[in-house]
């Protein structure tokens, strides 16, 4: 019997020694705790532009590790560069802001530039990984639509629907930077709506990945195979941190994507997506999930981690839902024809482009009315026993906007007033940094319909309870408040 028991032992150890090597053996953790070290410091939010990533670039030119090479220019001549990290026969290509309005991953190709380049216990690491493979990286695709902070290029062009033509230069770049590279594996960066669910869940679906088809059925090659079982080993990895918020991209075909032919051409292409995680407006903690991804990426394809991954494993992680708004307010009680009834409001949040592209500002606006019992809210808020009513226009008429402090905007919105009237209204400004509306002599109320601006009260016996100005929460019990922007109204 022990003979027995000792063998079946000898035999699970040698079992368990010649296993190929699962993504347990990734290194993150001492990543993801030392991040900080290597975060670029001049990127501190979603809204930099080509001029801000130049002087980075510069400054790694002197560094012997990397080859920085120009490979083209966007429409307006701004120039597109490649940057050469490692010497290794696995090639490996990641690109970012191919839309310039979705920043999230060039940060993060910024810290991993500073991470390759530093000289600390991480060094035996460094040097291993860069000996088995070789990483290309476009930081900034679209340097035309980043200085306007908007998805497509300067002549308001959506790349990601230009490589097949090849009609303009940033898609030119990116071909010829494949061609002339011929990568084995792709990572390509995006950033997605903050409002997908991970499934049918109330959590955000704050990275999703696809491993894009190559055809319209969608077939699976080795391409795509090597692909999915990347996405497992970095989904495995990422759940220590970021657990239940991760999902799949939509896998419809699009024939005229580069993720899509870049399959065909041969490249096993990782989509990342960044989408929203509660109170990271800016997305600097996605930012530091998207280093963690890349870095667990590399490290599966400089190992052949990822060699013994079962791609039905990227099946099983959740689809993308969109269940998901900026504020949910559940259970209100609103009064029709004197008789109540209970409904639901889910508001959202648009951001657009101030009219100098410097800056943005949000315009709050009433997404759905009735049973939303099936979404969850960013800030989520059970209004039990509460009713709501339309808000209100502040009985005093101002000459000009500089007539009013914030300190009085905030007394306005205690008393349940949403709009205040101006005679003398900017004829340009669409919005005001004052926590309250601005309109002209008109008097206005905060209509409770579905695509309406969200400007109405909340009351509890009586009393006002909240306050939603353009879609943001107000506490009048609360001091101070979280009111990006007012809005102007003629």
């Amino acid at each position: 019997m022990i003979r027995e028991l000792t063998l079946i032992f000898i035999f699970l150890f040698a079992f368990n020694f010649m296993s190929p090597i699962k993504s347990q053996h990734i290194i993150s953790k001492s990543f993801y705790d030392t991040y900080d070290r290597y975060k670029e410091s001049s990127l501190n939010d979603r809204r930099f532009k080509h001029s801000d990533i130049l002087p980075i670039i510069e400054k790694m030119k002197s560094k012997k590790i990397f080859e920085i090479v120009k490979i083209g220019e966007s429409l307006e001549e701004r120039e597109i560069n490649l940057i050469k990290i490692g010497n290794g026969s696995i090639t490996v290509l990641a690109w970012s802001q191919m839309h310039g309005d979705e920043s999230t991953a060039t940060g993060a190709l910024f810290d991993l530039l500073n991470f390759f380049s530093s000289d600390d216990e991480f060094n035996d690491f460094r040097k291993d990984l860069l000996n088995k493979v070789t990483l290309y990286f476009i930081p900034m695709l679209n340097p035309d639509g980043a200085e306007r902070f908007t998805r497509r290029n300067a002549l308001q062009i959506d790349l990601n629907r230009d490589a097949l033509r090849l009609e303009f230069p940033e898609s030119k770049a990116l071909k010829n930077a494949h061609e002339m590279i011929k990568p084995v594996f792709g990572f390509n960066l995006h950033d997605q709506s903050t409002r997908y669910s991970a499934g049918i869940s109330f959590k955000t679906a704050t990275i999703s990945f696809l491993t894009p088809p190559f055809n319209y059925e969608k077939e699976i090659n080795d391409v795509r195979t090597k692909t999915m079982q990347v996405i497992v080993d970095i989904y495995n990895e990422l759940n220590q941190y970021i657990p239940g918020h991760m999902a799949k991209y939509s896998d419809d075909f699009e024939p005229r994507a580069f993720g899509d032919n870049f399959i065909k051409w041969g490249t096993s292409s990782v989509l990342i997506e960044s989408g929203g995680w509660k109170n990271d407006e800016e997305k600097q903690f996605i930012r530091k999930i998207n280093f963690i991804a890349l870095l667990t990426g590399f490290q599966t394809i400089a190992n052949g981690y990822y060699e013994s991954e079962d791609i039905q494993d990227y099946y099983n992680i959740p689809d993308n839902d969109k269940l998901i708004f900026d504020l949910l307010l559940r259970n209100l009680k609103i009064k029709f024809d004197n008789k109540f009834y209970t409904i639901d409001i889910g508001v959202n949040l648009d951001e657009f482009n101030t009219a100098d592209k410097e800056d943005g500002y949000f315009k709050g606006f009433i997404e759905d009315i009735g049973d939303l019992s099936i979404y969850h809210g960013y800030k989520d808020i059970d209004c039990e026993g509460m009713e709501v009513i339309p808000g209100n226009t502040a009985p005093a008429i101002l000459e000009s906007e500089n007539d009013l402090t914030p300190v009085q905007a905030v007394e306005l919105l205690k008393q349940g007033h949403t709009f205040v009237r101006v005679k003398n209204l900017s004829k340009d400004a669409s919005h005001t940094t004052l926590p309250i509306n601005l309109i002209s002599d008109d008097e206005m109320s905060g209509d409770i319909e579905v695509e309406n601006d969200a400007n109405f009260i909340i009351k509890q016996n009586g009393q006002i309870k909240y306050v939603i100005l353009n879609g943001f929460l107000f506490n009048p019990r609360i001091n101070g408040y979280s009111i990006k922007n007012g809005l102007i109204f003629r």
